[in-house]
């Protein structure tokens, strides 16, 4: 059985459009004015690129290409061979015909000319490495060939590199446990480019190293976590940190049972044991005395003595995930033998939530959408100015239950209810509701 993951052939052609009203129209009439007054053999060269997780942008040259007001067109309709590309780079094409708005091929002197299809070459070596890849981990047991070949055309789309996907794939023990102990988040996360914070984590796990993730509410710790132990096939338990945390939480303790006393390892443990992923959230928020535990764990030796119970092993496969925020109230810096055992990752905020929006909720109107976004802006301007908001003003999950309560509630009330009113504080309510009301009369 064969997947397709990078396309089927060396050759891709994609419609472009010279269109839009973010697109500059002198120089969208200049680009196809030279296109009409050239032969086919004479057009420019076009250089297509992802701005800002927007649609991907044409331009003619390769001076232009650097400034990114003198696009030319939108590709109409990219495919996700495309998508892929673009996440390593520009992508270099060739004009090959005029076309109407509806991507009809049509000649140079068409009234109807409103784009061009471009074309752009595929290296397709990366498919018999895939397929290898994923038939051993079906032999292995690893998955069905269905959930495999998802797994890879995602980490091609997220232009993740050929030798981090052929060890991720490698490392995927057989699948035998239950599917519902094993992460599925709805929507995946998305990297910007190919070593971007998803190519990072699962490289670091790859090499049995122990993560730290460091970045806002909102910007995609829980989602990233989520999305590589649903790529490596393993459970994962979450741990909420805080003050109250103790050594009986991380270890366990004595319990009697049938009137016989015994030591009842910690869940904490029993998942390390057996082969999963432990995600503590909020990890600087316990007792420094309550992470030194973590430490023979989490260093070279991945083993731990307990006190009344022996030693215990962490599996091959299990990880220590460590989520945090700097800036929330009741965190503490961390001992240095604790940061010491963690790569660091700082979490990028995204740009936008348009994207993000329309995956999670797909019927949600462009308008909606888009009131969405600009409130969104605006909250992550107000955060990062001078004596600006509380971090906590930020939730995306509030924008997604707006959303999703817009046909019963309205779009202005949803917001008020799940985003202006989240945070504690009544300055950042105040704040948060006058934004919304300025964008929703």
């Amino acid at each position: 059985m064969t997947t397709c993951y990078n396309g089927d052939s060396k050759i891709i052609t994609e419609t472009a459009a010279c269109g839009g009203s973010n697109i500059k129209a002198p120089m969208r009439l200049d680009f196809l004015r030279a296109l009409r007054e050239k032969t086919p053999e004479d057009w420019p060269d076009i250089y297509i690129f992802r701005d800002e997780g927007s649609a991907p942008l044409c331009y003619e040259t390769e001076n232009q290409a650097a400034d990114r007001m003198n696009c030319v067109g939108l590709v109409s309709a990219p495919s996700d061979t495309l998508t892929a590309m673009l996440r390593s780079g520009p992508v270099k094409a060739r004009a090959v015909s005029l076309c109407t708005a509806a991507g009809i091929p049509c000649p140079p002197d068409s009234p109807e000319v409103w784009g061009f299809t471009a074309e752009y070459s595929v290296d397709n070596k990366l498919q018999s490495v895939l397929d290898t890849a994923v038939a051993q981990a079906f032999a292995r047991g690893a998955g069905t060939m269905e959930l495999l070949g998802e797994k890879a055309r995602y980490l091609v789309m997220q232009a993740v590199p050929e030798n981090v996907i052929v060890q991720s794939f490698a490392a995927m023990p057989a699948q035998t446990l239950p599917p519902e102990l094993i992460p599925d988040p709805p929507v995946k996360f998305t990297q910007a480019d190919a070593f971007g914070e998803l190519t990072r984590v699962l490289a670091y796990r790859l090499c049995g190293m122990n993560v730290r993730l460091i970045g806002n509410k909102g910007c995609g710790k829980n989602t990233l976590t989520q999305t590589v132990d649903w790529l490596l096939g393993v459970p994962q338990y979450r741990m909420q940190g805080n003050a109250e945390l103790d050594k009986l939480d991380l270890l366990g303790g004595p319990t009697i049972e049938n009137g016989t006393m015994r030591y009842q390892l910690s869940d904490m443990l029993c998942y390390l044991r057996d082969g999963a992923d432990v995600v503590l959230d909020e990890g600087n928020t316990i007792k420094p005395e309550c992470a030194d535990v973590l430490h023979s764990l989490t260093d070279e030796a991945r083993r731990i003595e307990v006190p009344g119970y022996g030693l215990v092993k962490m599996h091959p496969i299990s990880s220590f995930t460590i989520t945090m925020n700097e800036d929330y109230a009741g965190t503490n810096f961390m001992n240095e033998a604790t940061i010491d055992r963690f790569t660091p990752i700082q979490m990028s905020q995204p740009e936008g939530v348009t994207d993000i929006l329309r995956r999670v909720v797909p019927t949600a109107g462009d308008t909606s959408l888009r009131i969405c976004d600009v409130i969104y802006c605006g909250i992550r301007d107000k955060i990062k100015a001078v004596d600006g908001l509380d971090p906590e003003a930020m939730t995306i999950r509030g924008f997604v239950d707006a959303l999703r309560a817009e046909p019963l509630l309205g779009l202005k009330l949803g917001l008020l209810d799940n985003v202006a009113n989240k945070p504690q504080d009544a300055y950042t309510r105040l704040q948060l509701t006058e934004l919304i009301e300025s964008m929703i009369r």
